[in-house]
């Protein structure tokens, strides 16, 4: 994996939703709706997902994350942002090829009446989870995924 020398800050989901991401990454259409996927150029390893959830609510949107938020165990607030932010990672499979997959839920409040939800996850092989490059991507993304930025947007593109 390349070294990250530089981010570019992309926009997805009809403008709800923007985030930065290492500049050499290219956006692959692996065929689901309502997903973006980036990774390295011909990567074997190493595809980071986002999707989007919204709630409407005729509540307080600040009050309802609190209360919906509060509950989740792990949750811990963004200073810069005010985002929620929970991660975690776990091993999986999939078509009996071992993988690991970190996640990042990152919530916030869109004013009037909404709460946004991203779920970025960055998938790798099992066998590449001590690798150097596999670590200074996950350190990245620690540092920039809680920063993502929320807004009304239009409908989803």
């Amino acid at each position: 994996m390349p070294k990250i020398t530089r981010l570019d800050e992309v926009s997805v989901f009809g403008g709800r939703l923007a985030f930065l991401i290492p500049h050499e990454w290219v956006e692959v259409d692996d065929g689901e709706e309502n997903t973006f996927l980036y990774q390295y150029p011909n990567a074997d390893s190493g595809w980071f997902r986002v999707s989007l959830n919204t709630l409407e609510t005729k509540r307080d949107p600040a009050t309802r994350i609190k209360e919906i938020y509060s509950r989740g165990k792990g949750y811990s607030l963004h200073r810069k942002t005010g985002n929620r932010v929970l991660s975690y990672d776990k091993d999986t499979e999939n078509e009996g090829t071992p993988l690991h997959i970190y996640f990042w839920l990152v919530a916030n409040v869109v004013r009037p009446d909404r709460i946004h939800q991203a779920i970025f996850s960055y998938t790798i092989l099992r066998e590449r989870i001590g690798d150097q490059g596999n670590r200074d991507v996950i350190n990245v993304l620690n540092q920039i995924v809680p920063q993502a930025k929320f807004q009304h947007g239009s409908a989803i593109a």
